[in-house]
């Protein structure tokens, strides 16, 4: 039976700054450039907590760099209790 209680004492983090959101947008514009560079190619595009939102965001092309939606495909994995996000550029059919 599992029973809740604290795990460890510690005061959290500051809240992360707005700035980060355009390092992520430009990481992200990276990252979609790489893959379509190599079609079909699976790649790590994102590792840590926070990260499977991307995949949905990923899938439906809801950022500019992502467009058009389902020319990506993405998926989320844990490895060592660690999220990753891996993604490919698949295209459109025409």
């Amino acid at each position: 039976m599992l029973t809740a209680g604290v795990v460890r004492w510690e005061q959290p983090p500051p809240a992360a700054r707005r700035g980060n959101n355009v390092l992520m947008r430009k990481a992200a514009r990276r990252a979609a450039v790489e893959l379509r560079e190599r079609p079909g190619a699976w790649g790590v595009v994102v590792e840590g907590a926070g990260a499977r939102v991307l995949v949905t965001r990923i899938r439906q092309g809801l950022d500019l760099a992502w467009q058009p939606a389902g020319a990506y495909e993405a998926v989320c994995r844990t490895i060592d209790g660690r999220l990753t996000i891996y993604a490919r550029y698949v295209g459109l059919e025409e």
